[in-house]
């Protein structure tokens, strides 16, 4: 109890370090500890050790699932990195600059976040579908009717299709990080800048974004983050299969598909060892999310002191 008393902010950290231990930290080992069992979830468990990582790498139908879906999520990352990434940095800047209507705006961008990802879904299906669509419709209007194709059911542009739901429906969120960031820099820096004649884009790329370099970064591990644990847009456009081809499919659904689909088509062992193999999978995806965060923080961190 001294060591306590001489420490008296260990109290405060206490709580929130208890709550996390059990809800994050637990988990994690817990998963581990099952991913050395053979389970399918209701029986007895059979320890193999590392035989459910050997089998996960080792059988061919279940190492092209996992290589699809994780080449999926990567596509999904490097577009929000490289597409809607600077377009939330743009429209930040306009709406930090106080453009006519810019409190509409940031309403209307970010209203999308109020809508159910299913709708966001149907929607997107109302737009893109063959048939129906409101893209088509808008090709022939414009002579272009024979570029019309069914987009939906095209599998070598499905994960683009999700990408598409998953830009419109987040666009909002990075802007107000970014909007929250460019706020918290020293309105006197940009009026000596205003007044020393620096342009509108020199004045974004000489002051606003060296400011908010750390944002950004945070930005960029949250959007990889987010790219390899998407589930819902996958699932309810493509449902358990991942769509044609596992079109659609990304790492988060490949576990769901393994730890709870109908898996028996896969083979193995699979039918007897559906929650074995999940958590495997589960504990695979962590360490690609965790070892790649970490380099993205220590290069995040490493910048900031330069």
């Amino acid at each position: 109890m001294t060591w306590f008393k001489k420490r008296p902010f260990l109290w405060f950290i206490l709580p929130g370090f208890l709550l996390y231990s059990l809800f994050s930290v637990y988990p994690i080992f817990s998963a581990f500890q099952i991913s050395l069992n053979q389970w399918d979830g209701i029986g007895a468990k059979t320890f193999v050790g590392l035989d459910n990582y050997g089998e996960l790498f080792g059988n061919k139908e279940l190492f092209s699932q996992l290589t699809g879906a994780f080449r999926n999520s990567v596509v999904l990352f490097l577009l929000n990195a490289f597409a809607v990434l600077p377009a939330q940095l743009y429209m930040a800047y306009l709406l930090y600059s106080g453009i006519r209507g810019h409190r509409f705006f940031q309403a209307m961008i970010f209203s999308p976040q109020f809508i159910a990802t299913p709708v966001i879904v149907f929607m997107g299906t109302l737009i893109f579908d063959g048939n129906i669509g409101v893209f088509n419709k808008l090709l022939e209007a414009v002579g272009l009717g024979e570029w019309t194709r069914p987009w939906i059911g095209l599998p070598e542009l499905g994960i683009f299709i999700v990408w598409i739901m998953v830009a419109w429906s987040g666009i909002g969120v990075g802007m107000i990080f970014f909007l929250g960031a460019m706020k918290m820099i020293s309105s006197e820096v940009m009026e000596a800048a205003l007044l020393e004649g620096a342009s509108y884009w020199r004045r974004f790329f000489s002051i606003v974004l060296p400011q908010i370099k750390t944002t950004v970064l945070n930005m960029l591990i949250l959007t990889y983050i987010f790219a390899m644990t998407m589930f819902d847009f996958s699932f309810i456009l493509g449902g358990v299969s991942g769509g044609i081809n596992r079109s659609v499919d990304v790492m988060a659904l490949f576990f769901y598909r393994i730890a709870f689909g109908d898996n028996s088509a896969v083979g193995g062992t699979m039918n007897v060892n559906a929650m074995g193999m999940g958590t495997t999978i589960a504990c695979v995806m962590f360490a690609v999310i965790f070892i790649v965060a970490v380099v993205q923080v220590i290069l995040t961190y490493r910048r900031t002191e330069d």
